[in-house]
């Protein structure tokens, strides 16, 4: 029973196993490079994106105003007419929500005015941004359940503020 066969260096088996060991992976670990150059590249570009993207270049709204309309110059519906308006004329910092139209209480308003309702620059903004060059006014109201920040009455003078003239004056 000596004559049982242990394998040898020269044994098929074996060169096989000794030829595998030796063998790189090569097409596994470019694959790897390649894959970790792609995140690599995806990162970088996602990081310039947030630091020097759009974002940054945005003028932020620092302050809201929900605005009450009164009409006290007398043309009926010029509440309701001007209000979208109102809103497009407004610039940034400041954006403003006409939440409420109405009648003044009488309408032998000549000059537009603001009251402001609540405390701080968002009214005083608005005067500046419509050109009214008067000082704001005011009044707190009782009962803000809509929560108003300024009322704008408007006067006689509404159509030199808004930039409006004759052909633009309609009531629907």
């Amino acid at each position: 029973m000596a004559e049982k066969s242990k394998k040898s260096k020269g044994d098929s088996a074996y060169r096989i196993k000794r030829a595998r060991k030796k063998k790189p992976l090569r097409f596994l670990e470019l694959g790897i490079l390649f894959l970790f150059v792609i995140v690599v590249a995806y990162v970088a570009s996602f990081t310039v994106q947030i630091t020097k993207g759009y974002s940054s270049d945005k003028e932020t709204t620092e302050y809201y105003l929900n605005l009450q309309v009164l009409n006290g110059c007398g043309e009926k519906g010029l509440a309701n007419q001007l209000a979208n308006k109102i809103e497009m004329a407004v610039a940034k910092p400041l954006a403003v929500r006409v939440i409420d139209t109405d009648n003044f209480d009488n309408f032998g308003v000549e000059k537009t005015f603001i009251i402001a309702r609540k405390e701080g620059p968002a009214a005083e903004l608005l005067t500046q941004q419509l050109g009214l060059g008067q000082a704001v006014t005011f009044r707190e109201i009782e009962d803000n359940y809509l929560d108003i920040g300024a009322t704008l009455v408007l006067g006689t003078d509404y159509r030199i503020i808004f930039g409006l003239d004759d052909a633009d004056k309609t009531t629907k």
